[in-house]
C-alpha cells in the first residue's frame, strides 16, 4: 500500500469517525437520519429474514440513531485501515447521502449551503475510494486478458494440431510409398529367382 493512499484514505476516514462517535454519545443529532434508515431496513428486514430476528429490531430512533453511529465508526476503522476498503468506502457514501436527504430541504438547495457541498464532495471521494484497486487491475481487465491468453494459447494448440495432423498424413504418405517400393522390390526378386 502506497503512503499517500494510506493517508488520504485515513483523512477520509477521520471525519466519519467524529460524526459516528456523536452519534453515539448524541443520538438525538441524527435523529432524521436513523428514522428514515429504521424506515428503510425494517421493512426490507422482515420480508427477508425470519420473524425472530426482525423482533430484535430496535423501534427507538435513538438505538438506531447509536447503531447508524457505530456502523459509521467501524466502516471508517475499515476504510482507514484498509480492511475491507472498498465496503467500507461504500457503506460511508451511503450514510452521506443519508444526511444530504434528511436535512428536509430540497437537495438543491442544500447544495446550495458550504456543509451540502462538503458532504457531496466527500460523497464523490469515497466514491473514488470504493473504486481504487491500489493500482492492480480490476476484475474485468483481469478477466479480459485471461480471456484472450486462453484464445491465443487456444489458436497455438489449433495451428500445432493442423501441423501435427499434417505432418502425420506426411509420414503415413512416406511409410505407404516406401513399403509399396520395398514391396515391388521383394514381388520383382520373387519373380527373377523363380524365373531362374
Amino acid at each position: 500500500m502506497a503512503l499517500s493512499r494510506a493517508v488520504a484514505r485515513t483523512m477520509l476516514a477521520s471525519v466519519f469517525v467524529s460524526q459516528g462517535i456523536k452519534a453515539v454519545t448524541d443520538p438525538s443529532s441524527t435523529r432524521a437520519q436513523a428514522e428514515m434508515m429504521r424506515d428503510r431496513i425494517t421493512p426490507l428486514l422482515s420480508r427477508v429474514a425470519p420473524a425472530s430476528m426482525v423482533g430484535m429490531l430496535p423501534e427507538d430512533t435513538l438505538a438506531w440513531s447509536r447503531l447508524r453511529g457505530i456502523a459509521q465508526v467501524v466502516a471508517a476503522a475499515g476504510l482507514s485501515t484498509g480492511l475491507g476498503r472498498r465496503g467500507s468506502a461504500l457503506v460511508l457514501a451511503a450514510c452521506n447521502v443519508q444526511d444530504l436527504l434528511a436535512t428536509g430541504r430540497p437537495v438543491l438547495r442544500s447544495l446550495t449551503s458550504a456543509d451540502g457541498l462538503a458532504k457531496v464532495a466527500l460523497t464523490g471521494g469515497l466514491l473514488l475510494a470504493a473504486q481504487d484497486t491500489e493500482g492492480r487491475p480490476g476484475l474485468g481487465y483481469r478477466a479480459h486478458t485471461a480471456s484472450a491468453r486462453v484464445q491465443k494459447k487456444g489458436k497455438k494448440a489449433l495451428k500445432s494440431l493442423e501441423h501435427a495432423q499434417t505432418d502425420a498424413q506426411k509420414a503415413s504418405a512416406k511409410v505407404l510409398r516406401t513399403t509399396r517400393r520395398r514391396a515391388r522390390s521383394a514381388s520383382q526378386k520373387a519373380q527373377s529367382a523363380l524365373a531362374s
